[in-house]
């Protein structure tokens, strides 16, 4: 349903203008009705091409396509839904003002009962009437998660999702995508906590500076995870990481981000 291919995407930085690639020759198909997970550290380039892919920013060399259409095509948006890394709203606005708002910019016949479900989706609907600048971070991701689904978009793109929540947060939000992929929505969606990837992924793809190093269904990566540990079983392993499949890509990123 995505296709993004030989993109890479470079900023002009300081006073003389020293170019700087923030993506580099990335190619990536985004399979329909799956789950993939877009791991890699902090300044990788995630959230770059997340706004390449949702058209907020313009590829410098390459090309993305939503369903056959250009990223910057309004097509290609007509069935997408996204939510960014840091969502925030207008002050004074309530909930319910929020989403009846980005309802009517959809341009389709958004009825009373869809915005509700929507909003009891995300786990929000208690605080519709609620004034937006009185919500913690997870009520304010939890009200961009009920606006990135209203219209019912096959396509869902969510930057850092489970950013900055809580525990309980975090296992809610969890739950919220299962449902989301029990409705066979097609979700792309970045991180860099590991332990998010065998949990919710069908498919995993990994960047590392810019690059794209891994691009795996789960079933093969678990296989190079399981095989890697094998031959690391000697040695002491991250603390921090337990699992076969974390170490693996926690070592991944680690010696890919050397070089």
């Amino acid at each position: 349903m995505i296709e993004i291919k030989n993109v890479t995407k470079y900023f002009r930085v300081g006073f003389f203008g020293t170019r700087k690639n923030a993506v580099e020759d990335l190619s990536l198909d985004i399979d329909g009705g799956k789950v993939t997970g877009f791991f890699g550290p902090n300044g990788a380039g995630k959230s770059t091409t997340i706004k390449m892919i949702v058209g907020l920013i313009k590829a410098s060399k390459g090309s993305i396509k939503i369903n056959g259409y250009d990223s910057f095509d309004y097509r290609a948006r007509l069935k997408l839904g996204y939510l960014p890394e840091n969502p925030s709203f207008p002050r004074g606005l309530k909930g319910i003002e929020i989403i009846n708002y980005y309802a009517k910019l959809l341009n389709k016949k958004i009825n009373k009962n869809e915005i509700y479900d929507a909003l009891k989706l995300a786990g929000i609907f208690y605080a519709k009437n609620t004034q937006a600048h009185k919500y913690s971070k997870g009520m304010t991701q939890r009200l961009a998660l009920a606006v990135s689904i209203i219209g019912d978009p096959e396509i869902l793109i969510f930057d850092e999702p489970l950013s900055g929540l809580d525990p309980i947060g975090r296992k809610e939000f969890k739950d919220i995508i299962f449902k989301l992929k029990e409705r066979k929505k097609t979700i792309f969606f970045s991180s860099h906590v590991l332990a998010d990837s065998k949990e919710l992924c069908d498919r995993i793809a990994v960047l590392v500076n810019g690059r794209l190093i891994k691009n795996e269904n789960l079933e093969n990566i678990e296989k190079e995870a399981a095989a890697y540990a094998e031959e690391k079983k000697e040695e002491r392993l991250s603390g921090e990481y337990n699992t076969p499949l974390e170490v693996y890509l926690y070592d991944l990123m680690l010696k890919n981000r050397k070089n």
